[in-house]
């Protein structure tokens, strides 16, 4: 969208930008509240913006579901 780190932290309400380059370089993720708000601000799914996160969050459900189908017996 073009915002500065400045202009992000105001918009959410962050006292500084020290937590918005946290955030950018994947030192910390923000709680959901205000990854909630970079998605309205940035106006990209939240899982664009954490797309490492996303991945590892979504291949080890991936794998538990794997495992649940081969421990259930078959449907009939």
């Amino acid at each position: 969208m073009g915002f500065s780190q400045k202009q992000i932290s105001r918009l959410l309400e962050h006292r500084d930008t020290s937590m918005v380059s946290h955030y950018e370089h994947g030192h910390s993720y923000p709680p959901l509240p205000v990854a909630l708000r970079l998605e309205i601000i940035l106006r990209v799914p939240i899982a664009f913006l954490f797309p490492h996160l996303y991945d590892d969050i979504k291949q080890r459900i991936r794998q538990m579901e794997e495992s649940l189908r081969e421990g259930q017996r078959p449907l009939l």
